[in-house]
């Protein structure tokens, strides 16, 4: 589903991001965006802190085991 909202910047160059907006992408006062210009326009990012990227992440012993599989299973499809 696409949200969209019209908001307006201030005369200091300040957004507000809706509150639907906020909540879906757990975003609270004092978190890090970073605004990206591309060809398609503008972007806003969140910056994400370092334990919530590690609580998402795999060791690599996890890592090693899902590629082995991974091979594994390429080989019998071989034969």
């Amino acid at each position: 589903m696409i949200f969209e909202k019209t908001v307006k910047v201030s005369n200091r160059g300040m957004i507000c991001i809706p509150a639907p907006l906020r909540k879906k992408y757990n975003i609270k006062d004092g978190d890090d965006l970073s605004i990206i210009e591309d060809e398609d326009g503008l972007k806003i990012i969140l910056i994400e802190d370092i334990e919530s990227i590690r609580k998402r992440s795999i060791s690599a012993k996890e890592m090693i085991e899902i590629m082995e599989k991974s091979r594994k299973e390429e080989i019998e499809l071989e034969y």
